[in-house]
């Protein structure tokens, strides 16, 4: 069991969180509302993964407070209902909230930016525009921080991942 973050941490963690949510809306609104084939029960991307260890504080604590049923298929998130819908919707990590999106990352050295797109909803042809992007990198360094926290408080190492099928069998 991960000890829960503190109040302050969770505040901050929950900031970054709404800043990506509106982000998101941003983007969708403004550039890809056409583009974005993601619908309740679409799960193609809902795959087992690991999570760093304030995110798997975070749906441990989640899944406390709720009942959760079979997976529908193997290889597929644990967290995944029989009806293809997130048992942990509301507190999923931050990879969950922007998978569907094109998600850039900035490499440094080359000078370039490198692209990762759901193949569903943007083909393999498709041209974009820095406006259809959603830039990572941001994101991501903040979490570390933030994880980097927890995990000093908590006495854990903050390189490691927690697998989703770790947290889910750590409550049974």
């Amino acid at each position: 069991m991960l000890p829960p973050p503190d109040a302050t941490l969770l505040t901050a963690y929950n900031n970054l969180i709404d800043e990506i949510e509106h982000r998101i809306q941003d983007l969708t609104r403004q550039r890809s509302p056409a583009l974005l084939h993601c619908h309740p029960g679409c799960s193609d991307c809902c795959i087992e993964f690991a999570v760093l260890p304030l995110e798997a504080a975070l749906l441990q604590d989640a899944l406390l407070h709720i009942k959760r049923s079979a997976i529908v298929q193997e290889n597929h998130c644990v967290f995944l209902l029989e009806n293809c819908h997130c048992s942990v919707y509301d507190r999923r990590p931050i990879l969950c909230r922007t998978q569907g999106l094109a998600l850039a990352y900035i490499d440094h050295e080359s000078g370039t930016i490198e692209v990762s797109a759901c193949p569903i909803n943007f083909q393999e042809e498709f041209c974009f525009e820095q406006d259809d992007l959603f830039f990572m990198d941001d994101f991501n360094g903040r979490l570390a921080v933030l994880n980097l926290q927890y995990c000093r408080q908590a006495g854990l190492q903050p390189d490691c991942r927690i697998a989703l099928s770790d947290i889910a069998g750590s409550l049974r």
